[in-house]
């Protein structure tokens, strides 16, 4: 049983969405970069790379639990920060009514493009509650990939109630090449560039001076999902 690439995380959190424009998105950003700390990830631009691949039953059970607004829904996925990685998040995040429950292991690029190909068996040999879960998942509901996302992320954390504030842009998909490791991918956008999308997470309490901070930027709180603006994009 393979025990050095276990990395099981689990975390009740609030998770709040906005589409916001360029400009304020960047009016914003300059103003949490004063008073909170930027992502380790980010680059010197200030943003950095995510790709994530979406599994989905044949009968798109998680698509549907989320278009028709199921409280009680989930979602599994591939997630890497470069095509060269060797190491690959999967992860099943859970929501909840308002709470997220996001549970990760870490697998291997060998393994990630097995459960690609379909061969879940690989799972089992981490010692992880995640991947054994997904394992059981997959087999019992037939996953396969469904839709690839790729976008730009800026990040900012505060310590206090572990909040991350993000800006995701140039949000882009492909439902017909899941190579997860490929770089040449033609690759469909499915928001105005104008528009990015704005996340907040945090454990409990949204602190007050970051509710001062947003409080003059017209915000469109919304639902949105990647993985189902890429499933509308191209109507599937």
């Amino acid at each position: 049983m393979v025990s050095n690439l276990q990395n099981d995380i689990k975390m009740y959190r609030h998770e709040v969405k906005y589409y916001i424009n360029k400009k304020s998105a960047y009016e914003l950003s300059n103003i949490l970069r004063c008073c909170m700390k930027p992502d380790v990830h980010n680059s010197i631009d200030g943003s950095y790379w995510i790709r994530s691949l979406y599994f989905d039953t044949f009968s798109n059970i998680d698509y549907y639990d989320k278009t028709i607004g199921v409280s009680s829904r989930k979602k599994i996925r591939l997630r890497i920060y470069n095509t060269s990685e060797n190491k690959v998040k999967l992860e099943i995040k859970n929501k909840n009514g308002l709470y997220i429950l996001k549970e990760t292991a870490t697998i291997s690029k060998e393994d990630a493009n097995f459960l690609i190909s379909g061969n879940s068996n690989p799972l089992l040999k981490y010692n992880s509650n995640t991947s054994t879960r997904v394992f059981y998942m997959m087999n019992k509901n037939l996953y396969r990939p469904t839709i690839m996302v790729d976008y730009e992320r800026e990040a900012y954390t505060y310590q206090f109630e572990n909040i991350r504030v993000t800006f995701d842009k140039n949000i882009r998909v492909s439902c017909n090449n899941f190579n997860l490791f490929s770089s040449e991918i033609n690759m469909m956008p499915v928001l105005n560039p104008n528009i990015f999308v704005l996340e907040i997470k945090y454990d409990h309490t949204l602190p007050s001076f970051l509710q001062k901070i947003l409080s003059p930027y017209t915000l469109d709180r919304t639902s949105i999902s990647k993985y189902c603006l890429g499933r509308k994009s191209y109507g599937k």
